[in-house]
């Protein structure tokens, strides 16, 4: 038999805690009610014993012994006639309710009186029957006898008393059945509550583990199992990014690399074949597409050594003037195509411990992309500030800008803008990728805006 389910489980938890406490609260009102009745009728008897034993008592100051005590209890004259209780001879005391009995026994122990005219002259046994006894005294302290009261509650008679705690003891049982019942049914009902978005959970789980990964779940229930909800959906969104990613990532590689290898194996087939004379321009443009090759080859390398964490950086202090002079070729080659190259740098800046290498790289692959998509005449510039504890760089370029749904995957590997572009014209899509990878591995960020119209802004900071 296999394990109680989660929902079995709070099911029975509810009617335990449910039957236990209302269990624990009968069973203390019953206690109470017992008891403080117990005490009521202890005094009732008290007050009983107490009439009649001055009743006996004078009975016997008048008498001078205790024989004819019976018609006194009974009430009834020597010819059988029945009067009211101690009424004969003008002894009165209080009637006895149902269920009580009254016997009197003589100092030999002999009983004189008996309310239930069973045990006239016989020896009272306390053992067989619940007996309360009372001592009767008559003047000068002379003990005269024992009166015994036999209670209905001590003796286990049916009376009204015995018959009201029974009565409460039904109603605690049939209390606890009923609290039961309910707890039953509320715990079936919170049990579908609570198990009911954990079992679409759970199935949505298992086909995220069969790779369908586009599974969605409806975020519903309590606070928490609906915020799980919503994580889940979060987790299962990004693994479908990855996988796209990945894919794409796939899918562009071999892009990449098919028109390189198709032009090389082009020509080495003409070169094989004769059709193609081998000179020198032949064999340049071959070297060039291997360079091509094995400079995509690194670039991947060095944006999963970044993105995993292994980039190993030789952070050294850099004064800016003297990184912003290892611009000059770039500011050359801006100069050559008419555009405008202009660098604004805060007084407070100085220098930055960083790697030189890396950063130069960030900084030329950003200006490389903003020299492509400046026409001439326009105008590109490169701020350096410090802002909240770090150093800011923007490159701002006064191009046609990028298109909002192009921002958030502006710097995604193989990602272009303008996918018509070639690979010549447009570059193999991994500058920003490499330049997001590197101000990543030095604890920084990066970030494009783009209003429409206005040029683009890239933005990366550096910590100090």
């Amino acid at each position: 038999m296999g394990r109680l389910g989660l929902a079995g489980r709070i099911t029975i938890s509810l009617i335990l805690i449910a039957v236990i406490s209302t269990s624990l609260s009968g069973i203390m009102t019953l206690f109470v009610t017992k008891k403080q009745f117990a005490g009521y009728v202890g005094q009732y008897n008290q007050v009983f014993a107490t009439q009649w034993a001055d009743t006996v008592n004078s009975y016997y100051a008048s008498q001078g012994s205790l024989e004819g005590v019976q018609e006194i209890i009974t009430g009834t004259s020597q010819s059988g006639m029945r009067k009211g209780m101690g009424y004969r001879h003008g002894y009165h005391a209080k009637g006895m309710g149902d269920g009580q009995r009254l016997i009197i026994v003589d100092m030999n122990e002999t009983v004189v009186g008996d309310s239930d005219s069973i045990l006239l002259g016989q020896k009272v046994d306390e053992q067989e029957i619940a007996l309360t006894a009372f001592p009767l005294v008559a003047d000068e302290n002379k003990r005269i006898g024992t009166l015994y009261l036999v209670s209905p509650l001590t003796a286990g008679i049916s009376s009204l008393e015995n018959t009201f705690i029974s009565n409460i003891t039904t109603q605690v049982i049939v209390t606890i059945i009923l609290v039961g019942l309910l707890a039953l049914l509320l715990g079936l009902l919170m049990a579908r509550e609570i198990t009911s978005p954990l079992g679409e959970l759970s199935a949505a789980i298992h086909q995220l583990a069969q790779g369908k990964l586009a599974v969605k779940v409806h975020p519903h229930g309590d606070r928490e199992l609906a915020s799980l909800g919503r994580d889940f959906n979060l987790m299962a969104g990004k693994l479908l990014g990855q996988e796209q990613n990945r894919r794409r990532f796939m899918s562009d590689i071999a892009h990449e690399l098919r028109t390189p290898l198709t032009l090389l194996r082009g020509r080495l087939e003409a070169l094989q074949s004769g059709k193609l004379e081998n000179c020198e321009e032949v064999a340049s443009s071959l070297v060039d597409e291997v360079i091509r090759l094995t400079w995509l080859v690194k670039d991947l390398e060095t944006i999963g050594l970044a993105e995993s964490g292994a980039l190993l950086l030789a952070k050294e202090p850099a004064l800016i003037n003297e990184l912003i002079e290892r611009l000059t070729p770039l500011r050359l080659a801006m100069e050559e195509d008419n555009i405008h190259f202009q660098v604004s740098v805060d007084n407070k800046v100085k220098q930055v411990v960083v790697d030189v290498n890396r950063l130069l790289q960030i900084l030329i692959n950003l200006l490389s992309n903003a020299m492509r998509h400046t026409e001439a005449g326009g105008e590109i510039i490169l701020h350096i500030q410090e802002e909240r504890g770090g150093i800011v760089f923007s490159v701002q370029d006064s191009g046609p800008g990028i298109q909002p749904e192009h921002l958030p995957y502006i710097f995604d590997r193989f990602y272009r803008v303008d996918e018509s572009r070639n690979r010549e014209l447009g570059g193999k899509g991994l500058g920003l990728a490499i330049a997001r990878s590197y101000v990543e591995a030095h604890g920084g960020r990066i970030w494009v805006e783009s209003p429409p119209g206005q040029g683009a802004s890239f933005y990366f900071s550096i910590p100090r």
